[in-house]
C-alpha cells in the first residue's frame, strides 16, 4: 500500500476528541442543551462559568435539582457520567479573568451512572 493513499476507515467503535478541561452539559425540556467550562471542581461540587447575558440563568434558580453530565478529560481522577446535582449559588464574579460573568455552584448528590 502507497503511504500516501488513504485508507477505508476501519475502528469499531467511534473516537471522540479528548478533551482538555472539564466541562458539564445541562439538558432542559423544549430547550438547547447547554455545554459549560467547570471552573472548579470537588469530590462534592463543580463550578461552571456562565455568561450574565446567557438563557441559561433563565433555566436555573438556587435549589433547583436536576441531572447533569461530567465529561472529563482522560487524565483527570473525577469519574465522568450522569449526577444528581443542586443549584447550591449563582454568583456574580467581581474580579479575574471571568469579571461580569456568572459562577453556578452545582452541589453533586450522588452518581447516576458512569462511562
Amino acid at each position: 500500500m502507497n503511504k500516501n493513499s488513504v485508507s477505508a476507515e476501519k475502528r469499531i467503535k467511534p473516537r471522540h476528541p479528548a478533551l482538555s478541561e472539564h466541562m458539564v452539559v445541562f439538558t432542559f425540556p423544549g430547550a438547547p442543551l447547554y455545554q459549560l467550562k467547570a471552573k472548579d471542581i470537588s469530590e462534592t461540587g463543580i463550578g461552571v462559568i456562565v455568561k450574565p447575558d446567557s438563557k441559561f440563568l433563565n433555566l436555573i434558580e438556587i435549589g433547583q435539582e436536576m441531572k447533569v453530565e461530567l465529561l472529563a478529560p482522560l487524565e483527570s481522577r473525577h469519574i465522568q457520567g450522569l449526577y444528581r446535582a443542586r443549584i447550591a449559588h449563582i454568583t456574580a464574579l467581581a474580579e479575574g479573568r471571568f469579571k461580569g460573568h456568572k459562577l453556578v455552584a452545582l452541589e453533586l448528590i450522588s452518581k447516576i451512572s458512569h462511562y
